[in-house]
């Protein structure tokens, strides 16, 4: 086991002050002491895209076959999780090559299920393993820096049970916090890495435009990078205006209002206009229209995500383009949890349209 003491020591000895990027890596015994401790980086305002979880999943018999939910939300709340769930960015679930499942967020999450399969050896190997199930793991952690012996540990821990958080980040006050926090938590283990500056560039973007599959590694579910027309920023006052708006069929009946669009945010490289390469470009795109309906006075109101390939928002009223009790039969929304890729599976299955991720994907 790797000695926790001197990567504490390096840390609070060695640290100079200088804008370092690093990674904390704790290990924990269960998953209770790991929604406490990341309850506990939460009010310490840790940035929730700068903390990673990796833990094997185990679904509980009545919890996976629940009716009703997603896989990933049945998956969070086995985890005992549900409190931080909804705070956790790039949240997804991952089948690896062994088989299990895992449950992933944050940098190094999005980072693992980016990693293809190779049959070369790990830097630093000088004979193949055989002791090592699942090599992207031990891949993705040395790519934040963790030594070759550190990450087949902590693989191998990750593998028989342990949860695991980490923190990225170059503040340092933060990372002082967040090892007093793992330390007063009675983590089984504490590590210290440094961090390429590229490897987190990679982590930042697809924490916005949501994780893509490589190899072996299955993306089960996982938190459609989707974001709301009032975040701060993100919509124009005209957009702002279809927030209220009566929403008809289109046969002119009724349906219900525009509580909230859902948009899915992109990253383009610019180049070729005295740009440097890695200035981006943000694409914003609407994909659906959340529609209320029903109830009285706000109460027992139901709401619906609708495709935005089928919400005419340029009209007054705006118009969708199918009747009103196949609006209202469709599946609903929940308004605590984010949807996720299989919720967005099932409403665009139910309106006959296709994967949009999918389409991106074949274009590239």
């Amino acid at each position: 086991m790797p000695n926790t003491a001197n990567s504490y020591e390096e840390l609070t000895v060695n640290d100079d002050g200088s804008d370092v990027l690093r990674t904390i890596i704790a290990l924990f015994d269960d998953t209770i002491d790991t929604e406490l401790v990341l309850m506990s980086l939460r009010k310490s305002d840790a940035a929730s895209d700068q903390i990673s979880v990796i833990l094997r999943e185990r679904l509980a018999a009545e919890i996976a076959t629940k009716r009703g939910a997603s896989l990933l939300s049945r998956v969070v709340a086995s985890s005992a999780l549900d409190v931080v769930g909804s705070w956790l960015q790039g949240l997804a679930s991952l089948i690896l090559p062994d088989r299990s499942s895992y449950l992933v967020a944050g940098p190094i999450g999005v980072f693992l299920a980016t990693i293809r399969d190779s049959k070369t050896m790990l830097d630093g190997e000088t004979r193949p393993r055989r002791d090592v199930s699942n090599r992207q793991l031990t891949r993705a952690l040395m790519a934040f820096g963790v030594s070759l012996d550190e990450a087949t540990y902590l693989e191998q821990r990750v593998v028989a049970g342990s949860p695991l958080i980490a923190i990225t980040s170059s503040d340092v006050d933060m990372l002082r916090r967040a090892l007093e926090i793992f330390a007063r938590s009675a983590a089984v283990y504490m590590g210290l890495a440094r961090t390429d500056e590229a490897i987190n560039l990679i982590a930042s973007r697809l924490l916005v435009t949501g994780p893509r599959g490589g190899g072996s590694v299955v993306i089960a579910d996982a938190i459609s990078p989707l974001r709301g027309l009032v975040e701060e920023g993100l919509g124009t006052g005209s957009e702002l205006s279809q927030i209220g708006r009566e929403v008809i069929s289109h046969e002119g009946e009724t349906i219900g209002e525009i509580t909230e669009v859902l948009y899915e945010v992109t990253l383009e490289d610019l180049d070729g206009d005295g740009r440097a390469d890695t200035d981006e470009a943000r694409r914003i795109l609407p994909r659906y229209f959340i529609i209320a309906f029903g109830g009285m006075l706000g109460m027992g109101r139901h709401r619906t995500a609708i495709p935005a390939e089928i919400v005419e928002a340029d009209r007054v009223p705006i118009m969708v383009q199918t009747t009103r009790e196949f609006v209202q039969a469709a599946p609903r929304f929940d308004l605590i949890s984010a949807l996720s890729r299989q919720d967005e599976v099932a409403i665009r299955q139910y309106y006959g349209i296709a994967n949009y991720w999918l389409e991106q994907e074949s274009e590239t």
